[in-house]
């Protein structure tokens, strides 16, 4: 395994990156900030991000309280300049897929999501999806982007696929207590990705393959 990246997450030193601040990405942000972690969110909508960083909230299961103590603590900061993307080490793609009139997801948040990392990605990072999806996305869209870099998967870096699995306002089952299922393209992005999620949500379960995990609804 790849200890650089492995020791990080483990000590909580590694700086986790979550683009998409919506109903998906702000909570998990949330319990990565209370969990230790230094957390920054990226989102192209302005509006979002000068909220963030004043600490209020606009989604219901995400308290301003709970938001302003990790702003103010420095520990999760919001920016819509993906630049940043190339100083963390974990980043986890949270946009949102909406239906189309054909009911399968439009994915081209995705697209442009995927794109801006490839444009800032090096070596010892992990990248996860996420958002929903069809099966293959991750393999068919997300890898071949990434390796036509000349990066390797599951050598110079990491790349897996969690389904987001949010019930918005639930009280019973939030982020933190939602069984997280993940998926990686080889063994070892399937491990990293779990050992992520296993320091700040209570069960983690692992699947083979991305395709997997993308079915799993």
């Amino acid at each position: 395994m790849s200890a650089s990246l492995k020791e990080k997450i483990q000590n909580r030193t590694a700086l986790v990156g979550i683009i998409g601040m919506g109903y998906v990405g702000l909570p998990l942000a949330c319990e990565f900030a209370k969990g230790g972690f230094n957390v920054t969110g990226i989102d192209i909508n302005q509006e979002k991000v000068d909220k963030l960083n004043q600490g209020t909230s606009y989604i219901l299961d995400v308290d301003s309280s709970e938001l302003t103590l990790y702003v103010d603590r420095g520990i999760l900061s919001a920016t819509s300049n993906p630049s940043v993307l190339e100083k963390m080490d974990c980043i986890i793609i949270c946009v949102p897929t909406p239906l189309r009139k054909t009911k399968d997801p439009n994915i081209s948040y995705i697209y442009t999501a995927s794109e801006s990392v490839a444009k800032h990605l090096k070596q010892e990072q992990i990248v996860i999806l996420q958002s929903t999806t069809y099966p293959g996305t991750t393999e068919e869209l997300l890898l071949p982007m990434f390796e036509e870099l000349g990066f390797k998967a599951g050598k110079d870096f990491y790349l897996a696929f969690s389904p987001e699995r949010v019930d918005p306002g639930n009280k019973k089952y939030t982020t933190g207590n939602t069984p997280k299922i993940v998926g990686g393209v080889t063994k070892l992005c399937t491990e990293l990705a779990a050992l992520l999620f296993n320091q700040v949500i209570d069960q983690v379960v692992l699947v083979e393959t991305p395709r997997e995990a993308e079915m799993v609804k």
